[in-house]
C-alpha cells in the first residue's frame, strides 16, 4: 500500500476543488464525469513519471512499461483502501468493464478532462513539493472522494467501474485502511468536505 503523506492529503482535497470548479457547473458535478476525469488525471499523472516516449502519442495508445505493472496497482489500492476505510462496499458480482455496468456516458472525453484538469494539477505539485507519482497518488485519493460521494445516486459499483474500467479490487490480500484519511464527513455529494473547502452537489442529466 502507497504511504500517503499529508502534502498529498492536501493536494487530494485541492484536486476535488478543481474538478468541481473545472468539471462541475456551479459546485455541481455529473458523477460518471467527475469520477472519470479524476481517474484519467491520475492515471496521466503516473503515465508523466514513466521512463518512456510519451511525446506525440495520441490518446489511447497503448504504452507498455514495467513501471506501469508496478505502480499502476498502487492507484486502485489506493481507490479500494480509502472505499473500505470509509465503509464504501462493493458488489463484486456488479463490477466489471461492460459498459452496462459503467452507468452513464462522461460528458467530457479524455481529451477534454486533461484538458481542463492538467495544468493546474501540476501547478499543486509544484506548491506542495510532490513528484508525478505523489500527485498521480493524490488524484486517485480524490478519486475514491468522489466516489463515495456520488454512490447515493448511482451506487458505488458504478463508481469504481467508471474509475476503473478494466480492474477489480485486489483480492490476494485484505484491503488496508490508510495511514490517514482526509477526514470528510458521512454527508454525501452536497457535504461539505473536512478539507475546509466548499461542498459539492450532484448533478443528473444537467440538473443539479
Amino acid at each position: 500500500m502507497a504511504h500517503i503523506n499529508a502534502a498529498q492529503n492536501e493536494a487530494a482535497g485541492d484536486i476535488v476543488e478543481l474538478v468541481a470548479a473545472r468539471v462541475g457547473s456551479g459546485r455541481a458535478v455529473h458523477p460518471e464525469t467527475a469520477i472519470a476525469s479524476a481517474a484519467r488525471l491520475s492515471g496521466c499523472l503516473l503515465l508523466h513519471s514513466f521512463d518512456v516516449p510519451i511525446d506525440g502519442l495520441e490518446p489511447g495508445t497503448v504504452v507498455l512499461s514495467e513501471e506501469a505493472n508496478e505502480k499502476g496497482p498502487q492507484l486502485i489500492e489506493i481507490l479500494s483502501a480509502f472505499l473500505a476505510a470509509e465503509g464504501v462496499t462493493l458488489d463484486r458480482a456488479r463490477l466489471g468493464a461492460d459498459a452496462s455496468l459503467r452507468g452513464e456516458t462522461p460528458d467530457l472525453d479524455c481529451v477534454q478532462s486533461l484538458s481542463a484538469l492538467l495544468g493546474d494539477a501540476l501547478h499543486i505539485a509544484e506548491r506542495l513539493g510532490l513528484d508525478y507519482v505523489q500527485i498521480a497518488q493524490s488524484a486517485a485519493l480524490a478519486t475514491a472522494f468522489l466516489v463515495k460521494e456520488c454512490a447515493a445516486d448511482i451506487g458505488s459499483e458504478v463508481g469504481f467501474n467508471v474509475a476503473t474500467p478494466c480492474r477489480r479490487p485486489p483480492r490476494a490480500r485484505p484491503v488496508p485502511r490508510l495511514r490517514k484519511s482526509p477526514g470528510i464527513n458521512s454527508g454525501r455529494c452536497h457535504g461539505k468536505p473536512a478539507w475546509g473547502k466548499r461542498g459539492l452537489m450532484r448533478m443528473r442529466n444537467g440538473r443539479a
